[in-house]
């Protein structure tokens, strides 16, 4: 069996799509948490303690990768994906464990291109490593409506723009609006009914579910639209451009996001370590 990797924490599934690719090189063991006190506190805490491994991958900059470093003195790789770094990272609460973090971690990795310049700020040598989609399964759609229909997600930090709602109606475009309380091994199942994911606009980068919709074969409304929202309607109101678009974004999972690769390059930073 080769090196005994713990890996620290989740975010957005990623090492539960990771994991199942890497198990034939590693002896790998998941250390999970949920957002409950107990669990990212002392409960944290303690599997760290009694975690056995050579080599310890924490995912978020905060208690867990704080915990791994000045427990076990294996701060490793910190993985970082998001809020720690967008903004917890300003906290004057939290942000000096953010940026602690990140000094004492013998590799930084971080998951979405937006993130490189305040990573890189403190850690020059931090490398992107793209979230992984496993395009297995989310596999590319049979078939698209003839009327397009599209999908979003209420999120907590952003408003669906009213302007965009408006233009929808206006074009014939159904839409439909739900919260993500959706099993992730279902997500699939959901995106396939529709033919548009509508995406976050305030953060300049893709969210993991609008890379896995892309998997599957839908167009996109995302951050890049935001200042032309009405011609973007107009133009993913025919159905044809949403299928061209639809089979350009599963090549482009294909080439950047295939778990398998993702995989691959992780399997060579922990080769490092070797």
């Amino acid at each position: 069996m080769g090196t005994k990797v713990v890996v620290v924490n989740d975010c957005a599934h990623v090492f539960e799509d990771l994991i199942p690719l890497l198990t034939d090189k590693f002896d790998i063991q998941f250390v999970q948490r949920t957002r409950g006190l107990w669990s990212k506190t002392l409960g944290i805490l303690w599997k760290i303690l009694v975690a056995e491994g050579e080599l310890f991958h924490v995912n978020y900059a905060l208690q867990d990768a704080f915990f791994a470093d000045r427990l076990r003195h294996h701060l490793d790789i910190l993985h970082v994906h998001g809020s720690d770094v967008r903004s917890t990272i300003h906290s004057k609460a939290y942000g000096w464990i953010v940026k602690s973090n990140l000094l004492h971690a013998k590799k930084v990795l971080y998951s979405t291109p937006d993130l490189q310049d305040s990573v890189k700020s403190i850690r020059e040598d931090a490398i992107y490593l793209p979230n992984p989609v496993r395009i297995d399964k989310f596999p590319l759609k049979t078939k698209y409506n003839e009327v397009p229909r599209a999908l979003y997600f209420r999120l907590n930090y952003e408003e669906l723009p009213v302007d965009l709602r408006n233009w929808l109606q206006t074009k014939g475009i159904h839409l439909t609006v739900m919260q993500k309380n959706i099993p992730y091994n279902k997500m699939a199942e959901v995106l396939e009914n529709f033919d548009i994911y509508i995406d976050r606009f305030s953060i300049p980068s893709f969210s993991k579910t609008c890379l896995e919709a892309m998997s599957c074969g839908l167009a996109t409304i995302d951050y890049r639209h935001i200042g032309n929202l009405e011609e973007r309607v107009s133009f993913l109101a025919n159905s044809s451009n949403v299928r061209t678009e639809g089979l350009e974004n599963r090549k482009y999972i294909i080439e950047i996001h295939d778990a398998n690769k993702v995989a691959d390059l992780l399997s060579k930073i922990w080769e490092e370590f070797r």
